[in-house]
């Protein structure tokens, strides 16, 4: 996880979890990409949004991340490391 595990919000269902990361002093969102090996993506969030955690509303955001995938501009990386530029890698590496 890639971030503050005290922050951490949970739909397992819809497969995506959100919290804060300390390190880039942002909100994220985990999307979990199911292929032939599970992954996840890490999309910047709002604080606003975070706190709309468990409404409708807040799944519709969480879907259109999951759809846009990397070309949406809150991508921020990935797990799976061709996913990224060499940019992304850096704050990857940061946000450990």
């Amino acid at each position: 996880m890639y971030y503050d595990m005290d922050t951490e919000k949970v739909n397992s269902k819809k497969l995506y979890s959100i919290g804060y990361n300390s390190k880039l002093k942002k909100y994220v969102l985990a999307d979990v990409i199911t292929w032939i090996a599970w992954y996840e993506r890490y999309f910047e969030i709002t604080e606003e949004e975070y706190n709309m955690f468990g409404t409708e509303k807040f799944d519709e955001i969480a879907e259109n991340l999951h759809r846009n995938g990397t070309e949406s501009r809150r991508f921020l990386f990935s797990v799976k490391d061709e996913e990224n530029t060499p940019e992304q890698l850096i704050i990857r590496d940061k946000a450990k």
